[in-house]
């Protein structure tokens, strides 16, 4: 005999999300697959770079449509306060294939010009070919002046394209985050630099924080739904204890201080290996929501466990394997797993039903539409 908890359906998506994320127990376990990129875009059926390059259509309208193509609860988080790109940089295509189009992408500042070069294959998200930041001691000027100009007036515009089947999340870069995205030479270059100019890393460092510091006051004034802390460059599997402790932790203690003084929900994710993150990060900080908290081989989290010893403090989302469930296990394997999700960390309420990280382009929409699913007509909180 199947194993199913059945019930109405109260709440929405926002409503449901909502209460979960403040470790309440809403009618029952929401459900948000991390589908941000890949997914979206396999949906909409038209070259990647359409929506990457040309915005046509954005990728957070694409979103919006693989939420209701799946029916599941949305997590619009398309806004990043580090990465928005105010001043506009000037495009142009320099080589172009049937599959990849490369493209110069610069801005001027008083400084001289940053510049980078981009590729953007048909059926994957784009890279960097080369970063902005070359040579660290002459780019910092221009780096600084670039970030400045940034206006960031009415930070949560785009709140209105998030009805009832979601929340409006505000981003915000970990320094490694930030750092790896616009270093030359990505992430082994930027590991690097900590090591090979540790007074340059460390002027950088408070450089962004007094930003981070800035932005984040701005964004508590337009009230979001959340602040998310985007830490991807901060999994262990990349940086270090030492790393995350000097040039991460700082940053995300700021955030998460100010998000508690204003009642506002702060939510991180790192994933790959981050269980020493997830109890650094119940130790020191005010963080709300972790997530997603990747088991092996990806990751190192235990999600039971983890449930147990922080539950009491995190609502916990994840922790359905991206890789050897998702993309290449069978229905069976999705619903088996998700209802392991379930039993280990729903109890007591604050749990969020997710994957483990990133859903690959090519995961079957079977295996999603199970994953949905079984959320809906097992995962009743108990």
């Amino acid at each position: 005999m199947t194993d199913q908890r059945t019930f109405s359906t109260t709440m929405t998506s926002r409503e449901r999300i909502l209460t979960a994320m403040r470790r309440g127990q809403p009618d029952r376990v929401p459900v948000i697959p991390d589908i941000s990129n890949m997914v979206p875009c396999r949906l909409i059926g038209k070259p990647y770079w359409d929506i990457y390059l040309h915005e046509d259509p954005p990728l957070s309208d694409a979103y919006i449509n693989a939420v209701k193509h799946y029916g599941m609860d949305g997590w619009y988080i398309y806004d990043n306060l580090t990465m928005k790109e105010e001043p506009k940089w000037t495009e142009q295509i320099i080589d172009k294939s049937d599959d990849e189009i490369k493209a110069r992408r610069f801005v001027d500042t008083p400084f001289g010009r940053l510049e980078e070069i981009m590729a953007y294959p048909v059926k994957d998200p784009p890279w960097r070919l080369e970063g902005m930041i070359k040579d660290i001691a002459a780019d910092f000027p221009k780096l600084k002046w670039y970030m400045d100009q940034k206006p960031l007036n009415d930070t949560c515009a785009d709140k209105k394209k998030v009805g009832d089947w979601g929340i409006f999340g505000l981003a915000i870069e970990t320094f490694m985050g930030f750092w790896v995205t616009i270093r030359d030479g990505g992430s082994m270059q930027a590991v690097m630099d900590f090591a090979e100019q540790p007074e340059m890393m460390a002027r950088i460092r408070d450089y962004y924080l007094e930003y981070v510091d800035r932005v984040t006051h701005i964004a508590l004034r337009d009230r979001p739904d959340e602040i998310l802390i985007q830490g991807s460059a901060s999994s262990l599997s990349l940086s270090s204890p030492r790393i995350y402790r000097n040039f991460d932790l700082p940053l995300i203690k700021l955030i998460s201080s100010l998000c508690k003084k204003e009642d506002l929900i702060c939510h991180q994710h790192t994933c790959g290996k981050s269980r020493l993150i997830v109890e650094i990060n119940y130790n020191e900080t005010d963080i709300g929501v972790m997530e997603p908290l990747e088991r092996a081989p990806g990751g190192d989290v235990d999600l039971a466990e983890v449930k147990a010893k922080f539950g009491d403090k995190f609502c916990l989302k994840g922790n359905v394997n991206t890789f050897e469930t998702m993309l290449n296990g069978t229905v069976k394997d999705v619903e088996a797993e998700a209802k392991w999700c379930i039993d280990a960390a729903a109890k007591g309420g604050g749990f969020i039903l997710s994957t483990g990280d990133q859903c690959g382009r090519d995961t079957p929409d079977d295996n999603l539409f199970a994953l949905v699913e079984t959320a809906k007509n097992y995962g009743k909180y108990a």
